[in-house]
């Protein structure tokens, strides 16, 4: 779906807005002795104070409002009360926030999608890499989405640096874009793969890396869900939402106090 409209713009800003505000409030929370179950009923309240609504929660029968995938879970962790966080634990946080807004006589989605992976405590000299790297991943592959770049700068400049550093780099999942779905074409490899595929402007794309600090191998577990590694070494994920222009992305689900260009 291509965005033509300043006010299709602005509300694809405001879901993403909500989005990085309730992600940034949610990681504060995060220490020894909260559960999962705390995270997500905290972001599930103030997303719907903010007049949004949970994109997660029911999408294709997904129970919860954020996914909460700890250490060796890469993506999709189901929330629950019984996963109470703990020193030393990562946790990827992964967040949707939706706006419904009649256009031109039909009601429509306006998605903001974004996440973070987060220290729960004192971590290890390696792990902090390893947030920091996958992050770092991240912001590189948004300084190259602009319209008439190729897929590839992107997935390109993810892999080089988990290359660079050895890590796994997770190849069944990725970015994509975002329309009157959660997921739409194209999807964006964070690697090259010789695609053809250039981003137009007015697209609204999602960028998520995901690094192992073993394999690149993963699996799913029987809830059907959760993802993680086959190796159970610890996993990184990072993702933002952005509006491509004709001279650089727009990050429509920048947190409050994130710095970009860190």
């Amino acid at each position: 779906m291509i965005i033509q409209t300043d006010k299709e713009i602005d509300l694809y800003k405001k879901a993403g807005g909500i989005a990085g505000l309730v992600l940034e409030q949610v990681m504060k929370l995060v220490e020894p002795g909260i559960s999962t179950k705390d995270l997500d009923n905290y972001a599930e309240d103030l997303i719907l104070q903010k007049g949004g609504i949970p994109t997660f929660k029911g999408y294709r029968e997904f129970p919860a409002t954020l996914c909460t995938s700890i250490n060796e879970e890469v993506v999709h962790g189901i929330p629950s009360k019984k996963r109470i966080l703990k020193e030393g634990d990562i946790v990827s946080i992964d967040i949707g926030v939706t706006l419904k807004e009649e256009i031109d006589g039909k009601i429509r989605n306006f998605i903001g999608d974004t996440a973070v992976t987060v220290p729960c405590g004192e971590i290890s000299a390696k792990l902090n890499n390893l947030l920091r790297d996958t992050q770092k991943s991240l912001y590189a592959g948004i300084a190259q989405a602009r319209a008439g770049a190729n897929l590839d700068a992107i997935g390109g400049a993810i892999e080089d640096i988990a290359n660079k550093a050895a890590y796994g780099l997770v190849r069944e999942y990725g970015g994509h874009g975002i329309g009157k779905n959660l997921h739409e074409e194209p999807f964006i490899f964070n690697y090259r793969t010789n695609s053809k595929i250039k981003l137009k402007e007015g697209m609204v794309i999602a960028i998520e890396p995901m690094f192992n600090e073993g394999g690149d191998r993963v699996r799913t577990k029987s809830d059907g869900w959760t993802v993680v590694t086959q190796d159970y070494k610890f996993s990184a994920h990072f993702e933002h939402s952005l509006l491509i222009t004709q001279t650089a992305a727009i990050v429509l689900t920048k947190r409050p106090s994130e710095d970009i260009n860190e």
